[in-house]
């Protein structure tokens, strides 16, 4: 028997009947399965922000007291103020 005398496999989808090329096997139930767990994680609702903690973004943008307070002290001894007795 040659190869033109041989039947082409076929494969049902959901678009209808399907010819297959020689040497091209069926997609199996198996196959598309080890697709889906091969694939990444996805959540299943939508996520919150981690605001809190090591993760929160908001508190590292407000001042620190205490180099505030040393940055103050740095600027008066700098800029010493005259007194209102002249000295």
């Amino acid at each position: 028997m040659s190869a033109r005398d041989e039947k082409p496999e076929t494969e049902e989808t959901s678009a209808g009947s399907q010819t297959l090329m020689r040497g091209v096997a069926p997609i199996t139930l198996r196959d598309r399965l080890a697709v889906l767990a091969a694939a990444p994680m996805a959540p299943r609702a939508a996520q919150k922000r981690c605001d809190v903690g090591l993760f929160d973004l908001e508190s590292r943008r407000q001042i620190d007291l205490v180099d505030e307070l040393r940055r103050v002290t740095r600027e008066a001894a700098r800029n010493p103020e005259p007194s209102a007795t002249g000295e």
